[in-house]
């Protein structure tokens, strides 16, 4: 990501690990990934994600997202969805940035 600030909403920083899946892979083992939400706002997140791939700027993606501990699910907590539009990737760093839009 360039210096100059494009946000136009505050994020604030969070080290929060999640597995998380994209909506199409959710029945499939292998279509679930590690990764932390980096940063978050009320209008955006970001995410850093373990082999998620490239994701083409402009993409929809609804994630579903479950906390983690001792890297498997926090099964006392609900399976968060969340649904936006890709803004910004860093392939070589393996992070992403959406900001949401409905579900």
């Amino acid at each position: 990501m360039d210096s100059k600030e494009r946000r136009h909403c505050q994020r604030y920083p969070v080290h929060y690990p999640i597995i998380l899946s994209s909506h199409r892979a959710i029945g499939s083992e292998q279509g679930w990934h590690h990764g932390v939400i980096i940063d978050a706002g009320k209008d955006g997140i970001r995410l850093r994600v373990d082999d998620f791939g490239s994701i083409p700027i402009g993409s929809t993606l609804r994630l579903i997202c479950q906390p983690v501990t001792d890297n498997g699910p926090d099964n006392r907590c609900l399976p968060t969805p969340i649904q936006g539009k890709v803004v910004w990737q860093d392939s070589a760093n393996q992070e992403f940035a959406m900001a949401y839009t409905q579900i």
